[in-house]
């Protein structure tokens, strides 16, 4: 599976045109082809109270045709010109990455999102790694996934993704097991795999 993020910035007073904006955005991704889309609100963290919008699907010649495809889009083209001509906030974006391990659950609504700098010959064991730390969480009804870089304007930087279906269960999760020694112990295991560069969390508001 690959997955693309933008960033979107909402400029002060113009959140809710950033908002419509971005939904229509979600509604024409869906429809060309993606196999889901996904929005949230970021409540702390990196790019905190940005919204950002997600878009997965299962090949690479599937997110390239989507790509091809928004471009003969007039909806999608009228958006990008309405954005061009009375700007809502900041965009970057979008940058793609592909799961390497775990699997997304659709129905998980709260994100935890921790990016480490780390070589790629260190895949292998952060994969590992993330098989282990499921293992431990699952009966919290938390789960994790791990995603690397493909096009990015930082292809350093790998992301753990740990979700539930939402932020209650995603914070009893993390008193219960991620305070544990055994989890810290985890941590560290995982500090020398990579160095644990940004982190924020955040809520699916679609």
């Amino acid at each position: 599976m690959f997955g693309s993020r933008r960033i979107i910035t909402p400029h002060v007073g113009k959140y809710e045109l950033a908002m419509s904006r971005v939904r229509q955005a979600a509604g024409i991704l869906a429809r060309n082809g993606a196999t889901s889309v996904n929005i949230t609100r970021v409540g702390g963290g990196f790019t905190a109270g940005s919204l950002h919008l997600y878009t997965f699907y299962m090949s690479m010649e599937q997110g390239l045709q989507l790509s091809q495809n928004l471009s003969s889009d007039p909806s999608w083209n009228a958006l990008m010109s309405e954005r061009e001509l009375i700007p809502a906030g900041e965009i970057n974006g979008p940058n793609v990455a592909r799961l390497i391990a775990g699997e997304p659950k659709q129905e998980n609504k709260a994100f935890m999102v921790r990016e480490y700098i780390m070589e790629r010959s260190k895949w292998g064991e952060a994969t590992a790694l993330v098989g282990d730390i499921q293992k431990l969480i699952s009966s919290h009804n938390v789960n994790v996934t791990m995603w690397v870089p493909i096009i990015a304007e930082e292809m350093q930087r790998s992301m753990a993704v740990y979700s539930a279906p939402d932020l209650r269960t995603l914070g009893k999760g993390i008193d219960e097991v991620g305070m544990t020694e055994e989890f810290q112990k985890m941590l560290e295991q995982a500090s020398k795999l990579g160095t644990l560069d940004r982190a924020f969390g955040m809520e699916t508001i679609r």
